[in-house]
């Protein structure tokens, strides 16, 4: 069966004295040639080693196993024995998705990595985040982010930080509703627009913007606030795992559109929701492990929950500048 061009990782399950470990092997194939690709331990990016396995489309993955472990001494330490299969990963080494996270695929994941002892939250620790390069725009979003904060810091001088206080509502509340929601529009629109999607309508509504969440995995991010323990934990967009409406954007529709009848929506719990989304759509733009966030808001919004990637969702840092692609959204 003859392989497509691509890029794809050989991944062997050897025994260790941790338990059963994984080696990723990164391979790119094409125009009848495949490649290794080696890592830059400096930089943490891969570059073909320039030994070519030839009739890499035909083999099966033993033949190619025992190429690789015969034809490199940094594998040659791999047994007859040990497990093995290959992934196609969904983009070539030195592409990325447009204005879409995903982890980088380093070294760290090919070092030793325990796939049957380690836990779910030592595998997310290896991730590690593309370089800013639109510096100024993230800068000025991660602004915007610090300004919603602060307004909501001045709202906790007033009524105290505690879920018992989730129905209070008010002007100043209602505004930090309106200003977050408004910034998260713009990010989706942003996303969307920037991977080639059109408007279902005359304009992008919550029906387009649903479509990011599978491609973002917004469902799956949980967020807190390091200082307000007693609000608890935040996934605004966990509704969305069935295209249910977000009650916190129902409630941002209605207080900006008739405001004296819907200003009991202007709440609390639908104003931390929102800010939380806003955070949530920055970090499935950029990510989180980057001074920027750090700076701005990592010592006030924590993490508890993240996606887990699949290994054929990472990017391959390349030693050249990364080629954005658009996502494949279904129109």
């Amino acid at each position: 069966m003859t392989k497509e061009d691509g890029t794809y990782l050989l991944m062997v399950d050897y025994r260790h004295s941790d338990g059963i470990c994984t080696h990723h092997i990164p391979i790119q194939y094409g125009n009848g040639e495949a490649h290794l690709l080696m890592c830059d331990y400096n930089n943490d990016c891969w570059a073909s080693d320039g030994s070519p396995i030839m009739n890499f489309g035909e083999m099966t993955e033993k033949q190619l196993f025992d190429v690789v472990r015969k034809a490199h001494i940094y594998y040659s330490s791999l047994n007859d024995g040990d497990n093995f299969r290959l992934k196609h990963l969904k983009l070539d080494c030195g592409q990325n998705f447009n204005s879409i996270y995903r982890p980088i695929f380093t070294y760290n994941l090919t070092e030793d990595f325990q796939a049957t002892s380690q836990s779910e939250t030592s595998f997310i620790e290896c991730y590690k985040d593309l370089p800013i390069n639109n510096f100024q725009e993230y800068s000025n979003q991660l602004r915007q982010l610090e300004i919603i904060l602060s307004d909501l810091s001045e709202v906790f001088k007033i009524i105290a930080p505690h879920h018992n206080q989730f129905s209070v509502y008010g002007h100043a509340i209602r505004n930090i509703i309106i200003l977050a929601c408004t910034e998260l529009d713009a990010r989706m629109q942003s996303i969307l627009a920037n991977n080639g999607v059109e408007p279902n309508g005359n304009y992008f509504e919550m029906l387009d913007y649903y479509k990011l969440n599978d491609a973002l995995k917004l469902n799956e991010y949980e967020l807190s606030f390091y200082r307000y323990g007693d609000l608890g934990t935040f996934s605004p967009f966990s509704t969305w795992e069935n295209n249910e409406q977000l009650y916190w954007y129902q409630a941002y529709n209605h207080i900006k559109h008739n405001r004296e009848k819907h200003f009991a929506e202007a709440k609390l719990f639908y104003a931390i929701n929102a800010i939380m989304a806003y955070a949530i759509i920055l970090i499935a733009q950029y990510g989180y492990r980057n001074d920027l966030w750090r700076e701005a808001v990592g010592k006030i919004i924590h993490i508890e929950r993240e996606p887990k990637w699949d290994l054929e969702d990472f990017y391959l840092k390349s030693p050249e500048d990364q080629r954005p692609v658009p996502y494949p959204f279904k129109q």
